[in-house]
């Protein structure tokens, strides 16, 4: 990947500016938010400057593990956001929604946008409302796809699946059409 031509040159120089971003696509609308001030327009999408959204770090491993994520919004009045205020999110579309999270690149000498690289995908399971001492806030927990790989019950290979991977593969063929077989076996000791 090339990144930009003063971007590669500060991060050569080891004095870019980084602040993450976090694009929720609602069913109701898209809202994106980032760890700065003011606004920052990026693919279309205005992000507004946030510093109370807590992301937890991601997990990245490689592999089929589902490594869920962890993202917290508290109540806080002087934002504008009373425990009331945090009760809308009921009216959002959010079950299976994709959320994406980015890290923004700025110039340290003109707070200059520079590029957006995105670092996690995943999908919004829950929307939890909590509250512990006074204090409330919303937990989100955040799912990637690899939480399909061990669902219970959840949809098994099939042979048509392994044509699209590797047309002319049969190796799914005779589990298609058998589905289950049992063989009782005696051992006899002797």
């Amino acid at each position: 990947m090339a990144f930009p031509t003063r971007l590669q040159q500060l991060l050569n120089e080891g004095r870019v500016k980084i602040g993450s971003g976090v694009k929720f696509e609602f069913g109701t609308g898209t809202y994106g938010f980032f760890s700065g001030k003011g606004t920052l327009v990026y693919n279309g999408l205005t992000y507004k400057g946030n510093s109370i959204i807590e992301i937890d770090e991601p997990a990245f491993a490689l592999g089929t593990t589902a490594n869920p994520l962890t993202m917290r919004l508290p109540a806080r009045c002087d934002f504008g956001l009373t425990p009331d205020k945090l009760l809308l999110i009921e009216e959002e579309e959010y079950k299976g929604r994709p959320v994406t999270l980015y890290d923004f690149y700025f110039d340290p000498d003109n707070n200059a946008f520079l590029h957006a690289e995105a670092t996690f995908y995943g999908y919004i399971d829950t929307i939890d409302h909590r509250e512990e001492n006074g204090d409330a806030w919303l937990e989100a927990n955040i799912e990637t796809e690899a939480i399909d790989n061990f669902r219970e019950g959840y949809r098994y290979a099939s042979h048509e699946d392994q044509q699209l991977v590797s047309a002319g593969d049969m190796f799914f063929e005779h589990a298609a059409r058998l589905k289950n077989e049992f063989f009782n076996f005696e051992f006899s000791q002797k």
